[in-house]
């Protein structure tokens, strides 16, 4: 399932780069925009330019939620217009703003208060610091799942988060695998100025992750109901999950895709 995934998402971002980085550039400028005003009022009031910040990171994620709504359809194999991702930002302005100011305000939390605890040079500084780092991180591995869940499942604000936790414990591994998957992307991001994969390749990466674990939750779903007592049940926590059948239509629609297709995809 792992490589499957990584080779879906690929070849998702590959065929669809010239939108995701048209996406991502509309974005960039917004960002970088942003920082300039940050930077302007930082000269005034560390504080003020703080707050400002956190509203124009909610803002900025308004955007990032349009350019996912596409991505999710990119991972559905479908084909979004540019003009989609403009016409998506009225519809997901009020959940991307929320979002982005809970996402932002966990940052700025990060930020400021561990440095602030380790600086008491205590034992309990310490002990706060680290609990606020374990906090930081399971908050950040759960709301990985927190646009799939909003473009895949079409949830409301409070369940999308709820969700996000719920699917964290029970997809730890997987969870944090995605989470160093992200890394890599960011950091991929950096070298190719932000362009590709940046913020709309990693939402696709995120959505193309629950778009195909959400096969087995359909197939114990299934079993569940074709169960036939309480200890049918219990071994449905434990069974295998049989990826290579959920993921047959998937991986037909992909197809085999030769390194040649990627360079001369009209031969192929």
């Amino acid at each position: 399932m792992f490589l499957f995934y990584l080779k879906k998402n690929f070849c998702d971002g590959w065929d669809s780069m010239l939108h995701l980085v048209v996406v991502n550039f509309f974005i960039l400028l917004y960002g970088v925009a942003a920082l300039l005003i940050i930077d302007v009022i930082f000269k005034i009031s560390f504080l003020i330019a703080a707050l400002a910040g956190l509203l124009l990171f909610a803002l900025g994620m308004i955007l990032v939620f349009a350019g996912a709504s596409c991505a999710a359809q990119i991972a559905g194999f479908d084909s979004p217009a540019i003009r989609d991702f403009f016409s998506n930002i009225p519809t997901v302005a009020a959940d991307g703003f929320r979002f982005g100011l809970l996402y932002g305000t966990l940052i700025l939390a990060g930020a400021v208060g561990i440095p602030s605890y380790f600086s008491m040079g205590n034992m309990v500084g310490f002990i706060c610091a680290v609990f606020l780092f374990w906090v930081e991180v399971i908050a950040l591995l759960a709301f990985q799942w927190f646009i799939p869940i909003k473009f895949l499942m079409h949830n409301n604000f409070k369940k999308c988060l709820k969700k996000s936790f719920i699917i964290l414990f029970d997809n730890f591994a997987f969870s944090v695998f995605l989470g160093v998957y992200t890394l890599f992307l960011a950091v991929l991001s950096l070298f190719l100025f932000f362009l590709m994969p940046s913020f709309s390749g990693i939402a696709l990466a995120h959505i193309n992750a629950l778009r195909l674990r959400l096969y087995k939750y359909d197939w114990l779903e299934k079993q569940a109901d074709a169960a036939s007592d309480a200890d049918a049940l219990k071994k449905l926590r434990h069974a295998r999950i049989p990826w290579d059948e959920l993921l047959a239509e998937d991986k037909e629609l992909v197809g085999p895709r030769p390194l040649k297709s990627f360079i001369f995809p009209w031969k192929y």
